[in-house]
């Protein structure tokens, strides 16, 4: 089950980086993120609407961390992203979100009382030599912008915050309903964004290509990707799962190469040699028991 989840994950997101490229032909960043809220959201509240005697909200006591979680992966993190694809671009500042993985290790130390063996000491090395590897390979030569790195690695730092917060909540509420809140929740801040620079959005219905890649984004990059997420991390480590997401743009640089022709250099070769040995060094680990799955599922 494992395995088949980390699948659906690194398809669902390293398919996502063609498909955002498709989606911009037909509407901005910014009604993207909008859209993916409400319409995955919804979504996934109409499935668990399908079970006999479901539940639709959570229970008093689980609120405060369902707020915690959707402020830092449904609005933080996807605006802190958004804005660093608008100022450095989008090559650069996702390649400065997966710095994730050493926000999530440090984090879960404290947090989580996890302990940075030496075997993930080594993958966290190497993903972060695949980060600069890539980075070093985009970045043009007046220099990458300020401003765009630190809002790029803001996004990171906030995923990866929220990696371990889901790790360490306890929810009774089955975990795809409070996927569904999350993201549902993070629809309002959105929207409000959304009026604010609602001048600089736009949509082309006639953009076929891009209806398409916004579909995606809604359906397989926010509702199945997450669906899959939060119960993956209730699986594994907090640092392991974080470290998992360096299959992402892998995936990412290779399907764009096919779908958007975009050329794979000598950098991205080495990024990709780097984050398949530290996927091997952890890959193999036990995973713990699922008790942040178990939790989540009953009611």
């Amino acid at each position: 089950m494992t395995w088949l989840l980390l699948l659906i994950v690194w398809l669902c997101w390293g398919l996502s980086y063609p498909f955002m490229a498709w989606t911009l032909e037909a509407v901005d960043l910014i009604t993207a993120r909008l859209l993916a809220n409400a319409g995955a959201g919804t979504l996934l509240m109409l499935l668990c609407l399908r079970a006999p005697g479901q539940r639709i909200l959570p229970h008093c006591e689980e609120w405060r961390g369902v707020l915690a979680l959707s402020l830092l992966i449904m609005v933080i993190f996807p605006f802190a992203l958004i804005a660093g694809v608008m100022l450095v671009g989008p090559g650069q500042a996702a390649i400065l979100n997966y710095t994730m993985p050493l926000w999530a290790s440090l984090l879960a130390v404290p947090v989580l009382g996890e302990r940075l063996d030496r075997r993930t000491l080594m993958a966290l090395g190497l993903g972060l030599a695949a980060v600069l590897l890539v980075l070093a390979g985009t970045t043009g030569t007046e220099g990458p912008n300020g401003l765009g790195v630190a809002l790029g690695l803001m996004a990171g730092g906030t995923f990866g915050a929220g990696t371990v917060l889901s790790k360490k909540l306890r929810f009774r509420s089955p975990v795809l309903l409070i996927t569904a809140w999350q993201l549902l929740l993070g629809t309002p801040p959105a929207l409000i964004v959304w009026l604010l620079l609602q001048n600089t959005t736009y949509l082309h219905l006639d953009a076929e290509r891009g209806l398409f890649g916004l579909f995606y984004m809604v359906v397989f990059a926010n509702a199945l990707a997450y669906a899959a997420w939060f119960p993956l991390v209730g699986r594994l480590k907090a640092s392991v799962a974080s470290l998992s997401l360096l299959v992402v743009p892998c995936i990412g640089v290779a399907s764009s190469a096919v779908l958007v022709q975009r050329a794979i250099g000598p950098f991205d070769l080495a990024a990709l040699v780097c984050v398949l040995g530290a996927i091997a060094l952890v890959v193999r680990r036990p995973a713990v028991p699922p008790v942040a799955e178990t939790h989540q599922q009953a009611d």
